[in-house]
Formats: C-alpha cells, structure tokens, sequence
C-alpha cells in the first residue's frame, strides 16, 4: 500500500466516526479498527503521529464546521466550570457556548 492511498484510507475512517458521532451513534467499532489501521501505518513507516494528528484536524473540520482545538477548549472551559461551582456558565446554550 503506498502512503497516499494509506492516508485516503485513514481520512475516510476519521470522517466516519466523526459523521457517525455528529449523528449520535455509536462509534466503538469504529474506533477500534481506526485505532488497529492507524498503528500499522506508522509501524509500516507510512504515517507519524504528527501527520495523523493533522489528517484528523481536517476531517473534524470538515464535518463539524469547526476546529478540534476549539472542541477541546470548550471541553476544558466546561470540566473548569464544573470543578470550580460556576453554574453559571451552563445558563448559556451550549451551542453558543461552542464558537
């Protein structure tokens, strides 16, 4: 398998699972044979952690409409919240308190 038809592959299983997750459904198996795919890409030398990393960013991108940073923001701003009592910051809707 050469390294542009690895990474399609690999982008085609992010943009499921994130489909799926955006569509509510379950994403285990999914997961797990992104997880088992994307080992024996860098194993096979064809793929590093780096570019995986970005090739997931893309897709997220793309089905989301917005960046994977922003999501791990605004989990972070929430499990702050949440730790510190600020009940406050759940009075906005959640989807404006995404972007």
């Amino acid at each position: 398998m050469d390294k542009d038809l690895f990474l399609q592959q690999a982008k085609q299983q992010f943009l499921l699972i994130f489909q799926k997750s955006k569509a509510r459904d379950t994403v285990t198996v999914e997961k797990h044979r992104a997880e088992g795919f994307l080992y024996a890409g860098e194993l096979l030398g064809l793929t590093d952690k780096t570019e995986l990393q970005q090739l997931m960013a893309e897709a997220h991108l793309e089905v989301f409409g917005y960046a994977l940073s922003e999501r791990l923001d605004y989990q972070q701003q929430r499990k702050t919240a949440l730790a510190d009592g600020q009940f406050d910051y759940f009075d906005e809707p959640a989807i404006s308190r995404r972007r």
